[in-house]
């Protein structure tokens, strides 16, 4: 598919995603909006081609610090940042993300536009002109990234992207175009051969990119668009850091939701393997330190749930999906015998007890599409209901 001409690409109209922008970067795939894209087909950078040019004006050269980007730049470390890092004892978001805003224009526009959609949110009633910050620091990252793609450079483009998707999910909550949101990065991830082996800000920005992938999932009720084939995984005996062992329990959690939702998820042979996941989830669990062990304390509540103790957030986030995915394995995507249903309930009050604990907002974040499993049986299955 030949690449328009420039007086041809400043006339397509501005691009209002991320999606858009690398749908038109990879015109060659000719994806419809509603399907996944052929990944097999992404692993080569030179699809890349200019289709759009940047006719609004001259992009900036250097960020704008003012009293409103500086408590921007403050509020992300402050909440996105911890969000992000959950599973990174690199804090790479916290440390390694802050030192490039001030010479990258993109990277500082995504930061502004990702964090003042988090605060338009946080109290909708009551930080309502967020919404209008966030909007146009995302529109000028969108067009210092389409630069960035069509440039000479494009150092930063994964991070802005996961950052920008990341902006879009949150907006689009709710709703099955969360999907589409991930392209952009699936893309750049599979074209440069970013995988778990990877180091420094690839290898976190491919760790968040499947908590997205896999949250999107559930929400949708559809297989990741990774397939956990793809990732390169290679985990040490004896491993004892809590983030690393949470990432190989959403490596698990991950093909887990390939098996449910995908051409097996109701066959003969899907059973065998939910079979094996569930033994393969009891052989990890066994492996774990003693950070892994939630310690009950207080006094249950109506529901008869009582809040839990982690030393460490990410081991809180990892035995939190740990439940969430025997729920998978035992109930999605229909119950697989009637006689998992007391198991079930296990799980499900377990989910909840965490997600009714006191735990930071980087773990409530990502928690929220495996709280509506757990919370939904407590529901149904508490005696009172």
């Amino acid at each position: 598919m030949s690449t328009p001409s420039t007086m041809e690409a400043s006339n397509l109209a501005a691009p209002t995603s991320t999606w858009e922008i690398f749908k038109a970067q990879f015109p060659s795939l000719n994806v419809p909006d509603e399907e996944s894209p052929p990944l097999q087909d992404l692993s080569d950078p030179s699809l890349l081609t200019p289709a759009y040019t940047i006719s609004s004006g001259p992009l900036p050269t250097q960020v704008n610090l003012t009293d409103e980007t500086a408590f921007l730049l403050q509020t992300y470390l402050r909440t996105v940042a911890r969000w992000m890092d959950i599973m990174d004892f690199q804090n790479t978001y916290q440390l390694s993300i802050p030192r490039l805003t001030l010479t990258s224009p993109l990277l500082f526009n995504c930061i502004c536009a990702f964090t003042a959609k988090q605060l338009s949110l946080a109290n909708s009633r009551k930080n309502w002109s967020w919404d209008t910050v966030a909007r146009d620091f995302y529109g000028q990252s969108l067009r210092l990234l389409i630069s960035t793609l069509t440039g000479s450079s494009s150092e930063h483009a994964l991070t802005a992207t996961i950052l920008l998707s990341s902006y879009e999910i949150l907006a689009a909550l709710g709703s099955e175009s969360q999907r589409r949101h991930l392209l952009g990065a699936t893309t750049l991830i599979k074209a440069h051969g970013i995988t778990a082996q990877s180091h420094g800000i690839d290898r976190a920005n491919f760790w968040i990119y499947i908590r997205h992938d896999i949250c999107v999932a559930l929400s949708i009720e559809k297989p990741i668009l990774l397939h956990p084939d793809d990732w390169n995984v290679r985990w040490e005996v004896g491993e004892m850091r809590e983030d690393v062992l949470g990432n190989q329990g959403q490596w698990i959690l991950g093909r887990v939701v390939t098996l449910v939702y995908g051409e097996e998820g109701r066959t003969e042979a899907g059973k065998e393997k939910r079979e094996n996941f569930l033994v393969e989830l009891e052989e990890w669990r066994s492996r774990l330190p003693d950070a892994f062990i939630g310690i009950p304390y207080g006094e249950p509540d109506d529901e008869g749930l009582r809040k839990i103790y982690f030393t460490v957030t990410a081991a809180a986030a990892a035995a939190f999906w740990y439940h969430v995915t025997h729920i998978l394995l035992y109930a999605e995507p229909v119950l697989q015998d009637p006689s998992y249903i007391p198991h079930i309930q296990v799980e499900a009050r377990k989910i909840a007890s965490i997600a009714v604990s006191e735990f930071p907002d980087s773990l409530r974040v990502f928690s929220t599409h495996g709280l509506y499993y757990g919370m939904l049986i407590v529901f149904f299955t508490t005696p009172t209901h």
